[in-house]
């Protein structure tokens, strides 16, 4: 059962017992309903007459208003799952009363079993619908509300059909009696299990939001012109309301004519809706399907257009053919399309609005768009005759289909204000701050003076302008100085023989010359971007963003094509996440932990660049990586997917969705050639050959884990040759530990361990804690050494693993006096390692310590590349101001 609904309805094993859960009462109450529905319907119109249903609905939608403005007002007290509780067992004990009253032969009970049948299907639809938007998110409610509702509907397709066989076994006024009976079941098994899936049902008060719960009138139309989705969805909720009741009533008076007897009444109407919901059960089998093919703008458009042709053809044609095909359709297309469309674009309000939209758009206004279309039939029902209603619906439902195509056109703007609410303006915030994973920021400050204004770029130094010859000569240079001027002479006279060179500066850790030559590549003609695409194949990460950089710059280069650029970076995303799945399965070691750790990086890093390259020609691109990592990521998927449909990037949308791990390698196996077997012997061979040193060094660290493992012997000593000595010695470590030798924690493995443990570099991954623990150097100080002395240079950062070292003003003289004591994870020179200033203190040990010590040059090349670890640097910085009263 667990395989069908992974595989066959894409129902994931976290989120088997809330769909369950729902599933069984959403069958269960729209079951009985359907046959509640169909005895009130037959009762109503033989015992009572199709003239009162104008009538009736008017009754209806004020009753309505007033008893959701009531529920409102205990849906902020109570949890929507105990508001239900006690809807079903009233409406158990009044379906009960009105069946003693049916055979009392009060005529009146119609009337009120006409306005408990409406009333009920507002209830429904708001509060059994919150408490699924409350379970699942926009993204999975695109694969879980069209099987919700397919419960629903297989619910109304049961109950139909078995309306005329129980009826005519018990009678037609027992109907009411199982209407009770299954009612209070379905309120009994919410009361016993609803606790475990959504939380306390017990009545306690609900945490008030932020935001206030309802809108004055006046305020509304403030709230549609600055948010569309709200306009949308209250254009959604109104104008079909407005039409159903008119239909309702032309279908009456058709369906009345055609059928003379009690008995053919309610046979017709059991099996036409039971036909009808059938197949609107198949349909929604796939309906997920369909709305990632169609997208959901264009799924909108569906609905609105069959009005159209409905009321178009019932302004010609007004008999029981087209009312049925009306009839049909609009079933069909509320349940299996509109219904759970409209319901995943609730998901996408801005959160401060959704306590007041839930209620007031899901039930206050579709009342008020029935109260509409009631009173116009009242009024209009003098001086016209049933089927002219037609030719005023057919304009309402033109209108809303013009609604909907600005909808569809505003789609993607609608996304993006979920998520930026507060109007922050992306697009003016500097590149720098946009990705910050797996490379430095875009130092583009001298790209953009390029681009200013002539007046205000006057104002900056012109670069001296070279012979061609010259530049040539001294990009080449040892000196970055010197190979930034020649960059930044191509940048005014470019030269295609000095294109490789310049994307090789790309890579470099000099920021000064990276940006001269990002500035000198914008200025290329189009004949560059075949040199940029091979050059990004091979370069780093930090080469890669660069050239990105240059063709989003770049005014002349509008035909790049990023697919097969990146297919090789995302096969070997999607293979990190086979063995991210085989490390799962393992006993969680430390070399195996960090092996998952890396890979999980390396997969952001590789995400991170996808985004880069879509940020080329989509702007809201960095927005959207930053929205997948907030509460938002769901808003944000759906953006991606709507931003990228037709550019033929399949692979992206499944590594960012909110998916199953084996789900996610499913669908990297239908795009690429995959790795079938996925034993830990294979997998960490392959990744011990891999051209990242730090992922082999990993790699062969995990392979010790596993010993004594003789299938991984020749893993290990394939590594002990390795160019990279950090390799190397890991891969000795791992071949002492295979043959039973004694084996000693590698240094590098030790010290990043260590360097975990300190606050600095906290939040820091596993390919920058390597790069910094390559530069760090380990040592061991005797009580009574002195580490710094003031007013002696020394640049260098001191990490404390154990032992205290004291900080003296005038040490050594009469005014000695103790500053501080570093004792383990603390530091020294901090402020020296980037003022170039000397100590002003000096310190020394006064117990037996242990140190790292980060020699400054190293370190601020690393942090160049590795952006992380400066903005961590900035971090303590901050807290140390905020310790000494700066909190400005």
């Amino acid at each position: 059962m667990k395989r069908f609904l992974e595989k066959s309805l894409k129902i994931y094993e976290h989120e088997i017992a809330r769909f369950t859960w729902l599933a069984v009462i959403f069958f269960a109450v729209f079951f009985v309903t359907a046959i509640f529905r169909n005895y009130v319907d037959t009762a109503f119109l033989k015992r009572y007459g199709p003239d009162y249903i104008p009538w009736m609905l008017v009754i209806s939608a004020v009753l309505t208003m007033v008893v959701l403005a009531y529920a409102d007002r205990i849906a902020k007290r109570f949890s929507d799952t105990y508001l239900m509780i006690l809807v079903f067992g009233g409406y158990a004990a009044a379906a009960t009363l009105c069946w003693l009253m049916v055979k009392s032969k009060l005529s009146i009970v119609y009337p009120a079993l006409y306005q408990l049948m409406g009333l009920l299907d507002a209830i429904q639809l708001v509060y059994l619908w919150n408490i699924a938007g409350d379970l699942f998110d926009a993204r999975q409610g695109k694969r879980i509300f069209p099987l919700v509702t397919a419960a629903q509907v297989l619910g109304t397709t049961v109950g139909s059909f078995l309306t005329r066989p129980i009826t005519y076994g018990i009678g037609e006024d027992a109907a009411l009696l199982v209407f009770a009976l299954v009612f209070m079941l379905v309120a009994m098994f919410m009361t016993i299990t609803a606790r475990n899936i959504v939380g306390e049902t017990k009545p306690e008060a609900v945490v008030t939001q932020k935001a206030p719960e309802t809108k004055r009138l006046s305020e509304i139309p403030g709230i549609m012109k600055e948010f569309p989705i709200i306009r949308f969805l209250i254009v959604c909720g109104l104008i079909p309301n407005i039409l159903l009741p008119i239909f309702s009533y032309q279908f009456s008076v058709i369906a009345n004519n055609n059928f003379a007897s009690e008995q053919s009444l309610i046979t017709f109407l059991s099996v036409f809706r039971g036909a009808t919901t059938s197949v609107t059960f198949v349909i929604l089998l796939f309906a997920g399907r369909l709305y990632s093919a169609m997208g959901l703008p264009n799924a909108s458009l569906v609905q609105p257009v069959n009005f159209t042709i409905v009321f178009g053809a019932l302004t010609t044609f007004f008999n029981v053919y087209v009312a049925a095909y009306g009839q049909f359709t609009l079933i069909l297309i509320q349940r299996a399309i509109a219904g759970p469309v409209n319901k995943i674009l609730f998901n996408v309000i801005p959160k401060a609005l959704v306590p007041w939209s839930r209620t007031f758009i899901r039930g206050t206004l579709l009342k008020v768009g029935m109260l509409a279309g009631s009173l116009l039939m009242i009024l209009l029902k003098p001086v016209m005759e049933p089927h002219d209603f037609a030719y005023i619906a057919v304009v309402l439902a033109a209108y809303w289909g013009f609604e909907t195509l600005v909808f569809r056109k505003e789609y993607k703007r609608i996304l993006k204000q979920v998520i930026v609410v507060d109007k922050i303006d992306f697009d003016r915030v500097e590149a720098g701050s946009a990705f910050e994973a797996g490379g430095a920021p875009m130092g583009l400050e001298s790209a953009v003076t390029e681009m200013l204004p002539g007046e205000e770029a006057s104002k900056e130094e012109k670069p001296r302008i070279l012979a061609p010859e010259v530049a040539l000569r001294l990009i080449d240079d040892p000196s970055p100085q010197v190979r930034t001027e020649a960059a930044l002479a191509f940048a005014i006279k470019p030269d295609m023989r000095a294109a490789r060179k310049l994307i090789r500066c790309l890579e470099g850790p000099d920021e000064e010359l990276r940006t001269a030559a990002i500035e000198a590549l914008i200025s290329y003609p189009p004949d560059i971007l075949p040199i940029l695409e091979a050059s990004f194949l091979q370069a780093n990460v930090r080469g890669k963003q660069a050239i990105l950089e240059v063709i989003r710059l770049s005014s002349k280069i509008n035909d790049f094509e990023m697919a097969h650029l990146f297919e090789t970076l995302v096969e070997e995303a999607y293979g990190n996440l086979i063995v991210i799945r085989m490390l799962h399965r393992l006993e969680q070691r430390h070399g195996t932990q960090m092996l998952k750790e890396h890979l999980l990086s390396r997969n952001d890093e590789i995400l991170g660049l996808l985004f880069y390259a879509l940020w080329v020609y989509h702007a809201d691109m960095r927005l959207m990586y930053q929205a997948l990592k907030s509460e938002n990521a769901s808003v944000a998927v759906e953006m991606v997917e709507t931003s990228i449909r037709g550019q033929n990037l399949p692979y992206l949308v499944p590594l960012i969705d909110d998916l199953p791990l084996d789900e996610k390698i499913e669908k990297g196996r239908k795009m690429f050639s995959l790795v079938a077997r996925d034993s830990p012997e294979r997998l960490l061979a392959l990744l011990a050959q891999s051209e990242d040193s730090l992922t082999r060094m990993l790699a062969v660290y995990a392979v010790a884990d596993l010993m004594p493992n003789q299938a991984l012997i020749p893993v290990t000593e394939s590594r002990l040759e390795d160019d990279d000595p950090l390799v190397r010695q890991v891969a000795e470590y791992a071949s002492a530990i295979a043959s039973g030798r004694e084996a000693h924690m590698p240094e590098i493995i030790d010290i990043i361990n260590k360097l975990k443990t300190f606050p600095l570099f906290q939040g820091l991954g596993t390919r920058e804690l390597h790069a910094v623990a390559s530069i760090t150097k380990s040592g061991k100080l005797d009580k009574g050494e002195i580490v710094l002395r003031a007013g002696e240079e020394n640049p260098s950062i001191y990490l404390i693993l154990s032992g205290q070292i004291t900080t003296y003003e005038d040490y050594g003289t009469a005014d000695q006096k103790e500053l501080r004591t570093a004792e383990e994870n603390g530091y020294l020179n901090f402020v020296p390692m980037f003022t170039n200033l000397s100590p002003a203190n000096t310190s020394v040990v006064t117990q037996d310590a242990e140190i790292l010590v980060l020699p400054q040059s190293q370190f601020h090349e690393i942090m160049r590349v590795y952006p992380q670890i400066g903005l961590n640097l900035l971090k303590m910085a901050a807290l140390q101001f905020r310790q000494m009263g700066f909190t400005a």
